[in-house]
């Protein structure tokens, strides 16, 4: 992860753009990888909602890190994310009148460009919806799926819980993005949007909509605003609209039909870390939401056949790559089930981790980069081959380890 994160030594060159990036202090790439869709993706980018689950496993990469010189470096990325974001979501800046890369894109990459209409039209709070920007800082010229509202939510919440644990995400540029995030995620509350997995139609998802009520809730006791805790209580309302009656979960969706999950909804509910009301991850309808897709997988993927605990996916209609168990989502889970076992004393809950964990551990390839995905099949390494968001995964999943061994 330390890779990624104000990777100011690396270059990227996409030939086909004529676009050269160089990632700025505070950026955090979605991975450090050079690739072209060939057929590894493209994920040289800042991805604002990964970038805010790698900044909330901070905390666990310093305690794996312990000696001075690591340390210093996350408290120095804390503070520069910071500045990055309030730089890339500054309401007064303006997206460009036309798409630069139209004088030097090939023929055949012409058709991946932005339009100018989209990039003209960015300003004020607009680039809050931006899924992702470049690793510069400057606007996506890239065609892509949006606009996309969890970002703000999470990174508002990771910086809040930061500030309770290290000075770097305190004082007033850290009080100033909060204040830009959890005014955007007011204002977008419960309005439909395009999913964590950014695939059409928007609509109101579990993920987002989870995200946005731990944002806000945070944010109403942190700040002492009514109209936050107004919000939160009405999201916590429509939230509720998605429990499912076949399954007993929650449904990946408001829009979702009955029986439709989705691993995403259980990746909110380990990012907002309740214990107690119905979004605890000890609370009924997550655990049964756990439960139901740990079985869809079990019996989806070739791979888990004989296996204690299944590689697990993101919903069971999966297409891209293939469709195959993810190490975010495996990671995930792991660390849900290592959460609820220090809350409850539950020994069960702390085996089912240790072997989710296993199973991570045998689809690892060597070195210290982790993939996105496990081929189903062969359980080889597919799609993006190191991935900033396995590798926070990892660190938080070990992380709730360590706290569950010190709660027997």
């Amino acid at each position: 992860m330390r890779r990624a994160v104000s990777a100011t030594g690396l270059s990227r060159h996409r030939a086909g753009f004529g676009w050269t990036v160089v990632p700025a202090p505070g950026s955090i790439l979605a991975s450090t990888r050079v690739a072209s869709w060939d057929p590894e993706p493209d994920y040289f980018h800042h991805w604002t909602r990964d970038a805010a689950i790698a900044l909330a496993a901070i905390p666990a990469a310093i305690a794996a890190e312990p000696e001075p010189e690591p340390e210093a470096f996350w408290r120095q990325a804390v503070v520069d994310h910071i500045r990055f974001s309030l730089a890339i979501s500054d309401p007064n800046r303006r997206g460009p009148e036309f798409n630069p890369l139209k004088t030097t894109a090939t023929g055949a990459f012409r058709p991946y460009l932005r339009p100018d209409a989209e990039l003209a039209a960015l300003g004020g709070q607009a680039w809050l919806a931006e899924p992702r920007c470049a690793a510069d800082g400057g606007p996506d010229l890239e065609r892509w799926g949006r606009p996309q509202f969890d970002g703000p939510a999470l990174r508002a919440a990771a910086l809040i819980r930061l500030g309770e644990l290290m000075p770097e995400a305190q004082g007033p540029e850290a009080a100033r993005l909060i204040a830009r995030d959890l005014d955007f995620t007011l204002a977008m509350a419960g309005a439909p949007c395009l999913g964590p997995w950014e695939e059409d139609p928007a609509r109101r998802s579990s993920f987002t909509l989870i995200a946005q009520w731990d944002a806000l809730e945070l944010g109403a006791r942190h700040l002492g605003r009514a109209d936050l805790a107004e919000a939160a209580a009405r999201l916590a309302g429509l939230i509720a609209g998605a429990a499912d009656p076949v399954s007993g979960g929650w449904r990946e969706s408001l829009e979702a039909a009955p029986g439709t999950l989705d691993a995403a909804t259980v990746l909110a509910l380990v990012q907002a870390g309740r214990m107690d009301g119905p979004f605890a991850l000890t609370a009924a309808r997550s655990r049964t939401t756990m439960a139901a897709l740990e079985t869809l997988f079990a019996g989806l993927y070739p791979l888990n056949r004989g296996r204690a605990a299944p590689a697990l996916g993101r919903w069971a209609g999966d297409v891209f790559f293939g469709g195959n168990p993810w190490f975010p989502v495996t990671l995930g889970f792991a660390e849900a089930h290592y959460r609820i076992a220090a809350a409850t004393g539950e020994a069960a809950e702390f085996d089912r981790a240790e072997a989710l964990m296993a199973v991570v551990e045998g689809l690892a390839p060597e070195g210290d980069d982790l993939p996105e995905q496990a081929d189903r099949e062969t359980g080889a390494p597919s799609s993006c081959l190191g991935l900033s968001w396995s590798a926070a995964a990892y660190l938080a999943a070990a992380a709730a380890r360590d706290q569950a061994l010190a709660s027997r």
